[in-house]
């Protein structure tokens, strides 16, 4: 009678808040995740300053690539990087994922660590610190002109953008395949052992097919991050122009939002075509080994392989990292030049920048803060609707919130600048638009961390807080929240930390007041001052590496595990 009595109640008024939070949720992700992209979409096929109607449709945009020899010159030099810097990237992690899994290292958890360290600096901080180590003048240059009369490359233009491009994400590949070698069955090769087959001729019929679809996987989504990617074109570039330094001066050099808009729609076009081969991959992910019993792979414990595993993982550790560890170094310089090294250390950059760019941390910290709590409102609303609510079409909503976060920053900043730039909604200049494309940006995050937290939940608890008479609202602040709280949280300070660094959206929608720490660095490496940037840059690997060190922990998750 107990139980009936408040069962009866809740038949006769139906609890409406469920309903009433997940229109709001859909009015929102219409407003702000697809209405932007649409938007921008559309108005990439009218001229300059024109109204939408039937008669302005236009490719004039989409001409120029047929017609301008800098267009062409773009977008093959998109190709040409992602691609270059993917095989790159490829082979500095297969060597590296094999030895990690197949090879009984010591500090193997500390090398999964490090390994993310170029994940969450931003790749342009990489990309100033190469000009420190291998300018006309930089230290690795020095030592390689001095001692063995050997002049490299110059570091600007494609041979520096592949470069610090594949250094930036080839720890995508690693992570991926090393846990696809680790988590393998190792009793079809041990089987091919038995029978007289040599390690490479297992490694060429049984484990490199087995790992290939981890393999496309990881490439695939390395070639999306390199081809999107504003900040190494724009610092290392010179003149090897491609789609996204195109599309900064589309807007910088002629405002023109809607050339900028047909040269994003291309450069997504790249991206859906990737993401299609990445489907595609997926799919065929269907190689199994099916056993009785199963186990960790094997990992070979022999003096050789050991030591060779140990050289291959530290010297490509040490390359990876050694932009950021130079970054650190170099904002102590207080008189580096014509010096292999620094003749006089100190804190001054850092006095100097407390002293004058305090508002861009401060901005940083405000726009991330408060781009990270509608992530995590959103996010968990609609990752809890998902899982429990009765949502036919619930890839839509996962296509929704999921499109946004593959696609380049700077697309997402081209769509949120020609749709809210004039009409009913008007926020250019504002620290909202920002904050709203860092939403559009990262709430995937929390979207799949709460998910998979939601999975993990047993639904029967939730129905007898229904039962006992709670409303959803009871329900979720006294039970659900609690019970995913820790994913909740995880989420949203990898979110917090992601965006710190953010520059791709930012560069095109920051204002005089919104300055942020990204942009802060930016704007000094383009005035050449190096060690003051170096200085920031430092602040902004310190803080980021921190959050994702507390994120993990929460998680209960290795750091190399939140970027898989």
């Amino acid at each position: 009678m107990s139980v009936a009595a408040p069962l009866a109640r809740r038949e006769e008024g139906r609890d409406v808040m469920p309903y009433i939070v997940g229109a709001v949720c859909v009015v929102l992700a219409l407003i702000f995740l697809v209405y932007p992209i649409a938007y921008s979409m559309l108005g990439a096929f009218l001229r300059k300053g024109e109204e939408f109607s039937f008669a302005a449709l236009t490719l004039t945009h989409f001409e120029r690539f047929l017609a301008s020899p800098s267009y062409q010159r773009a977008f093959w030099n998109s190709i040409m990087a992602g691609g270059l810097s993917t095989l790159l990237a490829t082979a500095l992690a297969l060597p590296m994922a094999y030895a990690i899994a197949r090879v009984a290292i010591p500090f193997r958890a500390l090398i999964l660590s490090l390994s993310i360290v170029p994940l969450i600096s931003p790749p342009f901080i990489g990309a100033y610190a190469w000009i420190i180590l291998l300018g006309n003048n930089g230290v690795i240059s020095q030592i390689l002109r001095s001692h063995l009369g050997v002049d490299l490359p110059s570091i600007y233009g494609p041979f520096g953008v592949v470069v610090a491009l594949a250094l930036s994400y080839f720890p995508y590949i690693f992570l991926i395949v090393q846990g696809a070698l680790a988590a393998s069955d190792p009793y079809v090769e041990e089987a091919a052992r038995i029978m007289g087959a040599s390690r490479l001729r297992i490694l060429r019929t049984i484990t490199f097919p087995v790992i290939l679809p981890s393999i496309a996987a990881g490439m695939l989504i390395v070639f999306i991050k390199a081809v999107g990617d504003f900040g190494v074109p724009s610092i290392l570039g010179g003149e090897f122009q491609v789609l996204p330094t195109l599309i900064y001066y589309q807007i910088h050099g002629f405002y023109n939002l809607n050339g900028a808009a047909a040269i994003a729609m291309v450069n997504v076009l790249l991206t859906v075509i990737a993401l299609g081969l990445l489907h595609s991959v997926n799919r065929s992910r269907r190689y199994a080994t099916i056993t009785g019993v199963a186990r960790a792979a094997r990992q070979s414990r022999g003096l050789g392989a050991r030591v060779a595993a140990n050289l291959c993982c530290w010297t490509i550790l040490i390359v990876a990292i050694l932009p950021q560890a130079t970054i650190v170094f170099s904002s102590f310089a207080e008189k580096w030049a014509g010096t292999l090294l620094p003749t006089i250390y100190g804190f001054e950059h850092y006095r100097r920048v407390f002293g004058n760019l305090t508002q861009p941390i401060v901005n940083s910290l405000i726009l991330s803060g408060a781009a990270t709590a509608v992530c995590v409102v959103f996010g968990t609303v609609t990752a809890y609707a998902a899982m429990r609510g009765k949502i036919r079409a619930r890839w839509a909503l996962d296509l929704t919130i999921m499109l946004p976060f593959v696609l380049p920053g700077l697309v997402i900043g081209v769509a949120y600048l020609t749709a809210f730039n004039s009409g009913w909604l008007v926020l250019t200049g504002t620290g909202t638009i920002i904050v709203l494309a860092y939403f559009t940006r990262r709430v995937a995050f929390i979207f799949r961390s709460v998910t998979a937290a939601v999975g993990q939940v047993d639904g029967k608890l939730e129905e007898a807080s229904t039962i006992c008479g709670a409303s959803w609202v009871q329900t979720m602040r006294r039970v659900t929240i609690p019970l995913i709280a820790p994913g909740i949280l995880a989420g949203g300070i990898l979110v917090f930390a992601t965006l710190v660094g953010e520059v791709s959206a930012t560069v095109l929608l920051y204002s005089a007041g919104w300055k942020t720490i990204s942009i802060a660095i930016y704007e000094l490496v383009l005035g050449d001052e190096l060690f003051k940037a170096s200085a920031v840059g430092t602040i902004a690997i310190v803080m980021t590496a921190a959050l994702v060190l507390v994120a993990s922990r929460l998680a209960g998750r290795n750091m190399a595990d939140m970027f898989r």
